[in-house]
C-alpha cells in the first residue's frame, strides 16, 4: 500500500513545567514544528501561541537534539520528537490546573501540512475504520493538563501487557471513553499515563498480523531492486545444492553450508520471508517458522517464538501498527478465503468460511535451523501416521476455527486503534520496558546473557529490540537526556551519550545500501552493554551490567514524584543459572532517590513493571511451586544431551512461570528499605496479567508508626493470567481463599546473624527446627517469617510463654513488615451493574433456614445468587482476570492522613441489558498514613492464619 505521511502519532510524551514533547512517525523526511496554546482551542484559533518549538532555546542548556528535524531510520521511516521549551529567562511555565492545546506543522520537501489538513480533527476513515476527531470535538486540537496543585485531584492512569492476539477487549481503547467524559476539566482528566511494559509482544505475533508486520517492515526500511535493504546476520547460511529439491521428510538435505567467504560475497540474508518465514499456525509443518532460529541459532528461550520479530523493520512496524490504524490497509496481505477472494481486515466472515494464509516456498539460501531436523520430522511423521482420518479432520477443523477467531480478534483490535491514537495524543505518556518488548524473557541469568550475545542472531534480535525501545518509547520519557551528543570538537564525550544513539541509528541503513552498517550496529550494541558480562561478586552472586545507556527516569508533579524502574537490563543474580534476578542493589541507588522528596511533594510513586508486593500466597507458594512444576514437565528438554536450545540445562527460567521479587530476598529487602525511607509510597505495576492490590506496613528499628507502601497492579490491557491460575479462581474460589489466608504476610529482619535472635520453647534447641529455618538463621540478612515456629503448649490449656517460640527482647529485629491484601469494600449498589450480585434479605434467609419446612427454599435462593455471580464477572473484590486499566488517585483526611485509591476499570456486558458498561469494577483503598499499627511481634506455629474480610462500606 501507499504509506501515509503520518505513520503513527501524534503521541504526547513528557510534559512538565518547562517542556512539552510530541512524537511522530513519518514516511518522509520533514521538519516538525510544535505550537502550544493556553486553553482548549480549535485549529483556527486567533489566540497568540503560548510556546513553540521554534522559540529561542535556553543558552545555558544543551541545544535540543535533533530539534525540529526528523531522524531518518529507513527509506520510509523518519522519527520526530519535537519539544516546546520554556527557558527560565522567559518567565513562563506550563501551569497546573489549566488546559493547553497543540498543533503540529509538518514541512516536507514538497508540501506543508498540519493536523487539520491531515484530516485528523474531524471524523475520518482510516484503513476502513471510522475514527473520531483527535481533539474529542470537531475542529478542536488535541489537549492536555499538567498534574494539579492539589493531590486529591491527581489522576494517574497505568497498565501494561497489550497483546493483539488475545481474545478480549483492548483496555487502552476503553480509556478513550473515560477521557472523553473528563476532557474539559483540567483537574479531573488523566494527567499522566504510564505504560508499564509489553507495549508490543515481539516474541508472540499472530500469523495473520505477522503478514502485515513483515510487509510493512520492508516498506519502512526500504528495498533495492525489489530486495530488502535490511539484512540479517545469522551464524550459518545454507545454500540449496544444484538440482536439489527440498522434501517434506528432510528439507535441509537439499542444502549445504556456505563458507564464510561465500556468505561475505553473497551478503547476509534479506529480512522477512522467504528466508525468515511466517508460521501459519498449522501443526506438523516442516518449517517451524522462527522458533528453531530463535531458540537454537539465537539461543533465546521464548517458547512462543514461531513468529518472533527479528529485523529492526519488523520491530518498528509493530509499534506503528499497535498505535495507529494508518498503516494496516484494508486487505490482509496474501490472505484469501477458501473461494480465493482477498480477505479484508474488517470482513465479517461466516462460521463456515476460512482464512487461507500463504505457504512457505523454500528459497535458494536459508539460515541454519530454519527447518526441523530429520529426526524431529521423522518423529512427527510417525505421530501423524497413527492418526485416523477422523483425527485429521478434527485437527483441520480446529485450525480453521482458530484462523477465523484470529481474524475476528484482529478485526476488533483494529476497530479500536483510532481511540488508542486519540488517548496517546491527549495524555502525557511515559513508557517503561518489560520482557515482551524484546523477547520473553531476556537477561534471565548470566548464562543466558553469555549464550544469546555469543550468537550473531541473538545480537541482532536484542540490538534491534533495544534500539526500537529507545526510539519509540524511551526517547519521549526524557527528551532532554538525548540532547548531549559527542562532536568532533569534544571527542572526550566518548560517543556513548543518548544523543549519540540517535546519530548511530540514522547511520544504520544508508539509502539503497544493504544494512545495517556494521560500525553503527556495533556501536549501538556497546551502548546497550552487549559487549559486557555480569561481574562475579565476592559472595558468589553476579552483579548487574553497567551499560552506558540506562532506562530509568523521573518525572515530578506539584504534589508527587514518579520514578520508573528498569526491571530488565540492570539485574543482579544469585547464581549463574536459575530463576531471574531483580534490579541490583547498586542500580537501585541510581533509580530511587534518597529522601526527602523536593519541597511540597507528598507521595513517591514508583513505576515497577514487575509487581513488587504481590499477593503473599502467590509470592511465597504458587510462584515457587510453578517454576519447579514447569521444570518437572520440561525436564527431558532441559537435560537432553542432544539439545541445542538456549534453555538447555537452565532450570527455573520457563517464561510461562511467575516472576516475583520475593525470589531474591537480598535485592527485595534492599528495595523495601529504600522505599520505606519515603514513608508514603505507591507502586504501580503490571506484568502478571491480573489486577490486584496489597499494602505493606514497614517498621525500622523501634519505629512506632510504619511507613506505608501501597501496591496497585493493573494488567493487562489485553492479556490475562495463565490458565492454571484462572482455573484456581474458578474452582470454588480456592485461590481467593488462599490469598486471604495470610500466608507469609509478615517478615522479621536482622542485618546479620546472631545467637538467640529467637527464644525457643523450654528444652528445645535449633536442632529441632526445620532445616530451612536453621539455614535462614545463618544467612545475612536474617529473614524470618512469623509462622512455622515450635509451640509445645497443649490445645485447650492456658498457654505457657516458656513453651512457645518468641522474639528475644534483648535482640529485637532491625526491621519488620506486614503485607495485607486489599478488598473492594463498596456496597453492591455502588458497583457497576454487571458485577452486582442478586440482592438477598438476610433476615428472611435466616428465618427460612431456621424452619425445616422452608430451609430448602433458602438454600435455593443462596445457590441462585452464587450462580448469578458466576455470570457477573465472578470474583472481583480482590483480583480481576480480564482486560483492564488502572487509575490511581488520592484522598486527604482532616487529620493529615492520605489514602491512595486504586481503581481498576474494565468493560463488561450487563446480563440484563446486554449493553457494555465501562467503569471501576474494583476499587481498593490503602492508607498511606500516618496510621497506628503495631509491628509483628508474635511467632506462631500454624502456617495459615485467616485475615478477616472487612464489612462492606455503608
Amino acid at each position: 500500500m501507499q504509506l501515509p505521511l503520518l505513520l503513527a502519532g501524534p503521541v504526547l510524551r513528557r510534559v512538565d513545567a518547562g517542556l512539552v514533547a510530541v512524537q511522530v512517525m513519518l514516511s518522509e523526511p520533514a521538519t516538525v514544528r510544535l505550537t502550544v496554546w493556553e486553553g482548549r482551542v480549535a485549529f483556527d484559533t486567533t489566540n497568540p501561541p503560548f510556546a513553540s518549538s521554534g522559540d529561542d532555546p535556553d543558552p545555558n542548556a544543551p541545544t535540543p537534539h535533533p530539534g525540529e528535524a526528523t531522524v531518518r531510520i529507513g527509506e520510509q521511516l523518519h522519527l520526530g520528537l519535537v519539544t516546546a521549551r520554556l527557558p527560565p529567562a522567559s518567565g513562563k511555565v506550563f501551569q497546573s490546573d489549566r488546559l493547553y492545546s497543540y498543533n503540529l506543522t509538518i514541512t516536507g520537501a514538497q508540501n506543508r501540512t498540519d493536523l487539520a489538513e491531515l484530516g485528523l480533527l474531524g471524523p475520518h476513515t482510516v484503513s476502513g475504520v471510522q475514527v473520531g476527531p483527535l481533539g474529542y470535538a470537531d475542529r478542536m486540537l488535541p489537549s492536555f493538563a499538567l498534574p494539579p496543585t492539589t493531590l486529591d485531584d491527581l489522576r494517574l492512569a497505568y497498565g501494561s501487557c497489550r497483546r493483539p492476539l488475545y481474545d478480549d477487549g483492548d483496555a487502552l481503547a476503553w480509556m478513550d471513553e473515560y477521557l472523553n467524559e473528563q476532557v474539559d476539566d483540567p483537574r479531573a482528566r488523566i494527567h499522566q499515563l504510564f505504560l508499564g511494559g509489553d507495549q508490543i509482544y515481539a516474541d508472540d505475533v499472530d500469523p495473520i498480523m505477522m503478514l502485515r508486520v513483515v510487509e510493512l517492515g520492508v516498506e519502512l526500511i526500504g528495498t533495492d531492486g525489489g530486495v530488502p535493504v535490511e539484512r540479517v546476520k545469522v551464524g550459518q547460511v545454507l545454500r540449496r545444492s544444484p538440482a536439489s529439491t527440498p522434501t517434506a521428510a528432510d528439507p535441509t538435505a537439499a542444502y549445504t553450508a556456505e563458507t564464510p567467504q561465500e556468505t561475505t560475497t553473497a551478503g547476509d540474508l534479506p529480512a522477512g520471508p522467504p528466508q525468515f518465514p511466517i508460521h501459519d499456525g498449522r501443526k506438523g509443518l516442516t518449517v517451524d517458522g522462527r522458533l528453531g532460529l530463535t531458540t537454537v541459532s539465537g539461543q533465546l528461550t521464548s517458547i512462543d517464538g514461531k513468529n518472533h520479530l527479528i529485523s529492526f523493520g519488523e520491530f518498528a512496524a509493530t509499534y506503528v501498527l499497535v498505535w495507529s490504524p494508518a498503516c494496516w490497509g484494508e486487505e490482509v496481505p496474501g490472505a484469501t478465503t477458501s473461494a480465493g477472494t482477498a480477505v479484508r481486515w474488517l470482513d465479517s466472515l461466516g462460521a463456515d468460511e476460512d482464512v487461507v494464509l500463504p505457504t512457505h516456498v523454500p528459497p535458494e539460501r536459508v539460515p541454519q535451523h530454519l527447518y526441523a531436523s530429520a529426526a524431529a520430522l521423522a518423529a512427527r511423521a510417525a505421530k501423524e501416521a497413527k492418526k485416523t482420518d477422523e483425527d485429521r479432520a478434527k485437527e483441520a477443523e480446529s485450525e480453521r476455527r482458530s484462523r477465523l477467531r484470529s481474524h475476528r480478534v484482529h478485526r476488533e483490535f483494529l476497530l479500536g486503534l483510532g481511540r488508542v491514537q486519540r488517548v496517546l495524543a491527549n495524555v502525557p505518556t511515559y513508557m517503561m520496558i518489560d520482557d515482551h518488548d524484546v523477547t520473553d524473557d531476556f537477561f534471565l541469568n548470566p548464562m543466558w546473557r553469555h549464550r544469546v550475545l555469543g550468537t550473531a542472531l541473538g545480537q541482532v534480535i536484542l540490538t534491534n529490540g533495544m534500539l526500537a525501545y529507545a526510539l519509540f518509547q524511551d526517547w519521549g520519557n526524557d527528551p532532554r537526556r538525548y540532547d548531549p551528543v559527542t562532536t568532533p570538537e569534544h571527542p572526550e564525550l566518548g560517543g556513548q551519550l543518548p544523543g549519540d544513539l540517535l546519530d548511530q541509528a540514522a547511520r544504520l541503513f544508508p539509502a539503497s545500501t544493504p544494512g545495517p552498517d556494521e560500525d553503527a550496529f556495533a556501536a549501538l550494541g556497546r551502548m546497550f552493554g552487549h559487549n559486557l558480562d555480569n561481574p562475579l561478586l565476592p559472595d558468589g552472586r553476579f552483579g548487574a551490567v553497567d551499560a552506558p545507556m540506562t532506562w530509568h527516569f523521573t518525572v515530578d508533579g506539584p504534589k508527587h514524584v514518579v520514578v520508573a524502574l528498569d526491571n530488565r537490563t540492570r539485574r543482579s543474580y544469585a547464581a549463574e543459572i536459575g530463576p531471574p534476578g531483580n534490579v541490583s542493589t547498586e542500580a537501585l541507588v541510581d533509580q530511587i532517590p534518597r529522601p526527602p522528596l523536593p519541597a511540597g511533594r507528598e507521595v513517591l510513586v514508583v513505576i515497577a513493571p514487575l509487581q513488587v508486593i504481590g499477593p503473599p500466597v502467590i509470592d511465597e507458594v504458587v510462584a515457587r511451586a510453578i517454576y519447579r512444576i514447569f521444570d518437572l514437565f520440561t525436564a527431558g528438554d532441559l537435560t537432553d544431551p542432544e539439545s541445542l536450545a538456549g534453555d538447555r540445562r537452565m532450570p527455573g527460567t520457563n517464561p510461562d512461570a511467575l516472576e516475583t521479587w520475593a525470589f531474591d530476598a537480598v535485592t527485595f529487602e534492599h528495595l523495601l528499605a529504600r522505599l520505606a525511607e519515603h514513608q508514603r509510597v505507591v507502586v504501580l505495576s503490571g506484568d502478571v496479567h491480573n489486577a490486584a492490590s496489597n499494602v505493606m506496613s514497614y517498621w525500622r528499628g523501634g519505629q512506632e508508626r510504619p511507613a506505608r507502601i501501597a501496591q496497585f497492579t493493573s494488567s493487562g490491557f489485553k492479556n490475562v493470567m495463565p490458565v492454571y491460575l484462572r482455573a484456581l479462581d474458578r474452582s470454588a474460589m480456592l485461590l481467593q481463599e488462599l490469598l486471604r489466608a495470610g500466608l507469609g504476610v509478615e517478615r522479621l529482619g536482622w542485618t546479620r546473624p546472631d545467637a538467640d535472635l529467637v527464644l525457643l520453647p523450654r528444652d528445645r534447641t535449633e536442632a529441632d527446627l526445620v532445616a530451612t529455618t536453621r539455614a535462614k538463621l545463618l544467612r545475612s540478612p536474617v529473614l524470618l517469617a512469623t509462622h512455622g515456629w515450635l509451640d509445645d503448649n497443649e490445645d485447650g490449656v492456658e498457654p505457657d510463654p516458656e513453651l512457645t517460640s518468641r522474639l528475644n527482647p534483648a535482640k529485637p529485629p532491625d526491621w519488620r513488615w506486614r503485607v495485607a491484601p486489599l478488598l473492594d469494600g463498596r456496597a453492591d449498589v455502588d458497583r457497576p451493574a454487571p458485577i452486582r450480585v442478586t440482592p438477598l434479605d438476610d433476615a428472611q434467609i435466616e428465618a427460612q433456614l431456621a424452619d425445616p419446612a422452608t430451609a430448602f427454599v433458602a438454600m435455593q435462593a443462596v445457590a441462585g445468587r452464587h450462580q448469578a455471580a458466576l455470570g457477573r464477572m465472578r470474583n472481583t473484590r480482590q483480583m480481576m482476570f480480564r482486560s483492564n486499566f488502572g487509575i490511581c488517585r488520592f484522598e486527604s483526611g482532616t487529620d493529615g492522613e492520605v489514602t491512595a485509591v486504586g481503581e481498576v476499570h474494565t468493560s463488561a456486558v450487563d446480563p440484563e441489558t446486554q449493553l457494555p458498561v465501562l467503569g471501576p469494577y474494583m476499587v481498593h483503598r490503602a492508607s498511606l498514613g500516618p496510621v497506628d499499627e503495631s509491628p509483628p511481634d508474635q511467632l506462631r506455629e500454624s502456617v495459615l492464619r485467616r485475615v478477616p474480610i472487612p464489612e462492606p462500606e455503608p
